[in-house]
């Protein structure tokens, strides 16, 4: 006699087998196996799993699939295609951060210096183009052009030496977006970034403030291990001017490339400009109107005192009339040059003579504009 148990059908649905001929026959063996196959519907313990091959194609619809299963791993890359995506049905905290997108902020690659390469040590200067200082009473701070430390393989970062005193909440290396300049960005989110390296743990962090400086909040510090990091930060709404940059709250030395500011709740990865789409943004706010001796201002005055005007076009239209700063001028039978602002496209150059006769003046230091509103 041989008994055998059902493999299929475990716990109280197995039942016994018989596999051989003088096995006993018993009517309980009948009643298990006959409610097993009543039960039967394949799940585990009630029978074989159901083989692929017997499932007709096709005949699985996803209100068979459980919510939130199907993985990356599980698609066949490239099988997605547009018409597979619901109009407009990707948010944008649903984006990857290399899904390049417009960078609000002028020169966030920190790659145009038209004030120089620096040492800039003064407390509101302006240093790389649109970034400027902020130095706390007892603090310092030098920031200088390096291409030793950059994020890539070329081009220019910044390098910040910080010396801690009395320190505080408002970020020390930054750009300012003043709410005129940006009336667009009243009411939305968003996104700013950042590619820091540092030494220090918890030194430099991002800061952001978007109602006029009032309220400044704050990223995660960079971790200290001296390789570059992504620091982020996701405003609220936005409600007046804006400041972003870095706060520093420990002495340390830091290195700042690539910075981004995008609208939406998702920061993006930098993604540079055309090198003349990011001199037209920097040209927008300071830009230096002649190199060397190629603005002249001449006549023929009959007598003196007689005044020659001229007028010079801005490489780039200003957001505010600029403040203008005249270098040396050389003249010959005039008298000194004077300018004004007639516009934010436009100055006007005039120069005197002191006698009669031809007389010019010519710069060898240029004209700079500088309109920061």
């Amino acid at each position: 006699m041989a008994r055998t148990n059902s493999v299929n059908f475990t716990g109280a649905n197995q039942f016994p087998i018989a596999s051989a001929g003088t096995d006993i026959f018993k009517k309980e063996d009948v009643q298990v196996a006959t409610k097993s196959l009543d039960l039967h519907d394949h799940s585990a313990g009630l029978g074989l799993p159901i083989a692929a091959g017997a499932i007709a194609a096709g005949s699985i619809d996803g209100s068979k699939l459980t919510d939130n299963t199907v993985t990356s791993a599980k698609i066949l890359n490239g099988t997605i295609a547009a018409v597979d995506i619901a109009s407009a049905g990707v948010a944008n905290d649903n984006l990857g951060p290399d899904t390049a997108r417009a960078n609000l902020l002028t020169n966030g690659g920190f790659e145009i210096w038209q004030r120089g390469n620096g040492p800039f040590t003064t407390n509101a200067s302006y240093t790389t183009d649109r970034w400027s200082l902020w130095i706390d009473a007892g603090d310092s701070i030098t920031a200088s052009r390096d291409t030793t430390n950059v994020d890539a393989s070329s081009g220019f970062c910044v390098a910040l030496t910080y010396t801690k005193s009395t320190g505080a909440t408002h970020p020390h290396f930054q750009q300012y977006l003043g709410a005129a300049d940006y009336p667009q960005l009243g009411g939305r989110v968003l996104s700013f970034s950042m590619r820091v390296r540092c030494s220090t743990p918890n030194a430099v962090r991002l800061a952001m403030s978007v109602d006029g400086g009032s309220t400044f909040l704050y990223s995660p510090y960079h971790s200290g291990n001296g390789t570059y990091q992504t620091l982020t930060f996701i405003s609220g709404i936005v409600t007046n001017a804006m400041y972003m940059g870095v706060n520093f709250q420990a002495s340390c030395t830091a290195y700042l490339d690539n910075a981004m500011l995008v609208v939406g709740s998702q920061p993006a990865n930098y993604v540079p400009l055309h090198p003349a789409d990011d001199l037209a943004r920097c040209l927008r706010y300071y830009e230096i109107l002649g190199v060397g001796s190629d603005l002249i201002v001449s006549g023929i005055a009959t007598a003196g005192a007689q005044t020659v005007y001229q007028a010079w076009p801005y490489r780039a239209v200003k957001p505010v009339n600029p403040t203008l700063t005249l270098g040396t001028w050389s003249a010959s039978n005039a008298g000194a040059v004077a300018m004004s602002a007639l516009s934010n496209s436009v100055l006007r150059l005039s120069l005197a003579s002191s006698a009669a006769g031809a007389f010019y003046s010519q710069n060898t230091q240029a004209v700079t504009l500088e309109a920061n509103p």
